[in-house]
């Protein structure tokens, strides 16, 4: 289904109305979140709806995705990006969180690593954004459809756009990340497209069925949303939108 909100800030009210809703209500959730600007603000929400009542003891975390060759503790990494929004702020501990560390000396046993923990503890809730690309994680446009978690090749638009969360210019070559189908696996998806930046990127989602973006595998699945503010839904046909969103995947 496709959801537009008047604002970033309804989005980010929706989305964190949906991760407390897993967390009281899963036996065992587990989130696999995105990291970046865009969910910055539903992670804020969240930790502020936390009480001493919360079943956050109970929560796991599941890695997304890391920058092959940085160290998590890292300004721009994608742990720390998670650590700095939503970790520390929660009080979300060590003991919790499942991630891909990107220096790891042997890369295919980091990946089977993930894998075994998702199998143990399947995600119950995921919150994905997309790449000015269309990517999601580090899955990019042109990639096989994965099934298992994968060291990939980054895009060209990637390297670039990544290098707004380091201070000094950063050599980024390959990503470390869940393959598509482990996060369509979840329990519960949330898309979440936020800003007129993104516009673009939105209207080639749902226009052009041609592209076979990473996004478009996500959509038509009933437990998968897209939630989208105005500003990024600015250039598109929302009745072509709704009819994409819709379809039930055989």
């Amino acid at each position: 289904m496709l959801r537009i909100f008047e604002s970033e800030e309804a989005v980010a009210e929706a989305i964190a109305s949906e991760m407390k809703a897993s967390l009281e209500h899963d036996e065992h959730p587990v989130f696999c979140l995105a990291s970046g600007s865009t969910p910055q603000k539903s992670y804020r929400k969240f930790a502020d709806q936390l009480t001493a009542e919360s079943r956050l003891a109970k929560l796991g975390i599941v890695s997304l995705d890391e920058w092959v060759g940085i160290d998590r503790s890292s300004e721009g990494s994608c742990y720390r990006m998670l650590y700095d929004d939503l970790f520390s702020i929660a009080g979300i501990s060590d003991e919790q969180i499942e991630f891909f560390d990107g220096t790891a000396s042997d890369l295919q046993r980091e990946c089977a690593r993930i894998d075994r923990y998702i199998e143990q503890r399947p995600i119950t809730f995921s919150l994905m954004g997309v790449g000015m690309n269309g990517h999601i994680g580090l899955n990019e446009p042109g990639c096989p459809v994965l099934d298992r978690s994968s060291v990939v090749a980054l895009s060209e638009t990637t390297k670039q756009v990544a290098q707004k969360y380091f201070r000094e210019r950063t050599a980024l070559e390959e990503g470390i990340t869940l393959g598509l189908n482990q996060v369509i696996a979840s329990k519960r998806v949330v898309v979440a497209i936020t800003g007129e930046r993104k516009a673009d990127i939105v209207k080639e989602i749902f226009s052009n069925r041609e592209s076979k973006l990473p996004a478009q595998y996500l959509l038509g699945y009933g437990h998968i949303d897209f939630f989208l503010d105005a500003a990024a839904a600015r250039h598109l046909d929302r009745s072509l939108a709704e009819e994409l969103t819709s379809w039930e995947k055989a």
